[in-house]
């Protein structure tokens, strides 16, 4: 059996893509994490708004469904399969009851953010109970389905190759199907040693995973909806035109995520002649025909598997400064320097990957293209940084309360000469003082001005 270092080599070798799926597999567990954080954020925000309790479940359900991915960067070998028989009810169960509470919870949007055509929905008693029987009702739809067999994942096998020798099977759990002898005829001989699982497909897993985007579009719509009454002056509940405009961004990020990931799905399946599954990815990874296009297929599906989880962590970061601009100060600042960090990084991942696939084609020596392009991006890091500071800038404005401001027009008139003299501080510490601003505050409003001001020069 492959030892758990075994597999991290194998996974980050140059035939894996550099560890690009253990990556995104590790990316998707943080993102989990770090949907729970705010979700914490902004249930403690205000625990006793309805708004922030909706806010809070959907982002921890958000979270959930980001981490599809989690088994697969952690020891996925048979020789910790008992570990696999632990996280499989993580990969099957709490993903796809997160989805269907999710998909719930889109649908309550009305409930506590006013349509004028479902006026009806937009109760306190509905707001009241709708974020906790969501859950509830989300877990009972599971329990009446997981077990149907449009749902149901049945069998499970184990891929074994061992490098010169023809692939076996290894039965995880269920019966022997001929689908997977298929599969193991269609490897051929093994290029390499390893051991991967192939499991049935259920067509409702399927349904529920690529119907989530569409259901996703109609909570945009309803937010979009709900911006135009206001502003038509037919929705007066909606009071802060930015908070709603946070929403929608953040809804319409991940709805184009989401269809940008049906889009690939689909060219991938049109290039491959037939819908692709999880079964083909280990085709295309360790058959014995490795050409362009079988790896251009190979890269496409795991690329698209970074998707969800980059499109659901915008999704969050908007719905966390839709909730708490207004109640947690600075949360706009630290919201865009996560964005600028995080898309950086994903460009960087990303061009190194295509960067050693081309020169791997090229050279056979895939190494030497990431190099280059890590280098260039260094060579260019400023421009790209600028061009994400500004996009973060336009999604998440600065917003402040009057004392801030008055603050702000105190330190700008005082910044003239870009020098603070001592009694310019003194009277920078009277203005904080009578407007109740605290040090902390002074400080992050005083760098917020000083790091405009330096990109302008």
């Amino acid at each position: 059996m492959r030892s758990g270092l075994e597999f991290y080599i194998d996974g980050f070798s140059a035939d894996g893509l550099f560890g690009f799926r253990i990556l995104i597999s590790w990316i998707s567990i943080l993102v989990l994490l770090w949907c729970i954080a705010l979700s914490v954020l902004v249930w403690r925000a205000n625990s006793k708004s309805h708004e922030n309790r909706f806010m809070s479940v959907l982002l921890v359900c958000e979270g959930v469904k980001a981490s599809f991915l989690l088994s697969a960067g952690i020891l996925y070998t048979r020789k910790y399969e008992w570990l696999q028989d632990i996280l499989w009810y993580w990969t099957i169960d709490v993903f796809f009851v997160a989805h269907i509470t999710s998909i719930i919870l889109y649908l309550c949007i009305p409930i506590y953010y006013r349509l004028e055509r479902l006026s009806f929905m937009h109760k306190p008693f509905f707001k009241k109970h709708a974020w906790y029987l969501a859950p509830i009702l989300g877990i009972s739809i599971w329990l009446m389905i997981f077990r149907l067999e449009e749902f149901y994942v049945s069998d499970a096998a184990w891929v074994v190759c061992v490098e010169g020798s023809a692939p076996f099977l290894d039965m995880w759990f269920g019966n022997h199907q001929q689908w997977m002898d298929e599969a193991v005829t269609q490897i051929g001989t093994c290029q390499s040693s390893f051991a991967s699982t192939i499991t049935t497909q259920p067509p409702g897993l399927w349904l529920i995973a690529l119907g989530s985007p569409f259901v996703s579009l109609m909570a945009l719509l309803f937010i979009r909806s709900s911006i135009k009454s206001h502003l038509s002056g037919d929705n007066p509940d909606i009071n802060k035109s930015l908070t709603s405009r946070s929403l929608y961004i953040g809804f319409l990020g991940k709805v184009i995520g989401l269809l940008f990931w049906v889009s690939i799905l689909v060219f991938v399946s049109v290039l491959h002649g037939s819908q692709v599954t999880f079964v083909d990815e280990i085709i295309w990874r360790y058959g014995g025909e490795q050409n362009f296009v079988e790896r251009l297929k190979f890269f496409l599906w795991i690329f698209s598997l970074i998707v969800t989880p980059a499109a659901i962590a915008f999704e969050a970061m908007m719905f966390v400064h839709a909730t708490l601009k207004d109640t947690v100060f600075g949360i706009d600042n630290n919201l865009r320097k996560t964005f600028t960090t995080a898309v950086f990084t994903g460009i960087g991942l990303v061009a190194f990957i295509v960067g050693s696939e081309a020169m791997e084609s090229i050279l056979g020596y895939g190494m030497a293209g990431g190099v280059l392009v890590g280098l260039g991006l260094l060579v260019i890091r400023r421009p790209i940084l600028n061009m994400l500071d500004n996009t973060s800038n336009r999604l998440i404005p600065s917003t402040h309360t009057p004392e801030e401001r008055a603050y702000l027009d105190a330190y700008e008139t005082a910044m003239e000469d870009s020098i603070i003299t001592a009694e310019e501080r003194k009277l920078l510490d009277t203005v904080a003082a009578t407007f109740g601003l605290n040090d902390k505050i002074v400080k992050m409003l005083e760098d917020e001005y000083n790091s405009t001001i330096e990109q302008e020069d």
